[in-house]
């Protein structure tokens, strides 16, 4: 009888906690989600002003440099910790990591992520000065571990999960805008709004061009780190919010000073 009241109250907890976990992570039902907005903040607000800051001249960057800086080295090797935390961990109701179905979009996550974190872990070691693949073989091993004890490992909630993989993300977007910005050469819409010989065939190639590029690095570097984290999204979504990466870049490097 009065039980009741407690159990009522854990309920609303539980209801909040709920909330906190699928309804605050997302916006307009699930297409555009918080990463997604920070991606494209970052790209079109925050990456400019760095290399505005900075000084740095258009297509200068080096973004997978191995010259040594210990502080961006243990920065990096700090995100790489995170992603792995994440990988080491589930939240309640995920499937196993691995390949499911060929139409699911999961399933195609492990792989370019493994790449995309032995990328990334690789240039964090010999930036610090350690020429050695010992965290890259850790993200692996951690990797196939996860795989086998997916029903044992420990839980977190999604949203916790999620925070975590984020600054793996950035770090993402930063290489994606440095590498388009350090090809200005090749990636030149305002070269081609110049030029009245320019055709609609002239722009249909360059942005094909520039789609097959960003593509594969879309799928190894934000696709497959955020399905690992929480396994959510339809081949829809996932299209949308790539063309909204791919426009945000192109804005960022052509027109905003973002290279």
């Amino acid at each position: 009888m009065t039980p009741a009241a407690p159990d009522a109250r854990s309920g609303g907890v539980r209801g909040l906690v709920r909330a906190a976990d699928d309804g605050l992570g997302g916006l307009s039902g699930g297409i555009l989600r918080i990463e997604d907005v920070a991606i494209v903040g970052w790209l079109i607000v925050g990456l400019p002003i760095v290399r505005a800051a900075s000084g740095a001249d258009p297509g200068s960057a080096a973004p997978l440099t191995t010259d040594r800086d210990v502080l961006s080295g243990l920065l990096w090797i700090g995100a790489v910790l995170l992603a792995i935390a994440v990988v080491a961990t589930r939240s309640p109701g995920d499937p196993v990591i691995g390949f499911e179905d060929l139409s699911t979009p999961r399933s195609y996550a492990p792989l370019p992520f493994l790449l995309s974190l032995a990328i990334v872990s690789d240039t964090a070691m010999r930036r610090i000065g350690v020429d050695s693949g010992a965290l890259t073989a850790g993200v692996f091993i951690v990797t196939m571990v996860a795989y086998v004890a997916s029903p044992r490992l420990p839980n977190l909630p999604r949203t916790t999960r999620r925070l975590m993989i984020l600054p793996i993300i950035f770090i993402a977007a930063d290489i994606f805008g440095s590498m388009v910005a350090d090809m200005s050469g090749l990636f030149d819409y305002r070269q081609l709004l110049g030029d009245p010989s320019a055709t609609p065939t002239s722009f249909a190639a360059l942005l094909g061009l520039e789609v097959l590029f960003s593509g594969f690095f879309f799928l190894a570097f934000i696709f497959a780190p955020r399905m690992v984290a929480e396994a959510e999204g339809s081949w829809r979504a996932w299209l949308g919010r790539y063309l909204l990466f791919l426009g945000a870049t192109i804005v960022s490097v052509t027109f905003l000073g973002g290279g």
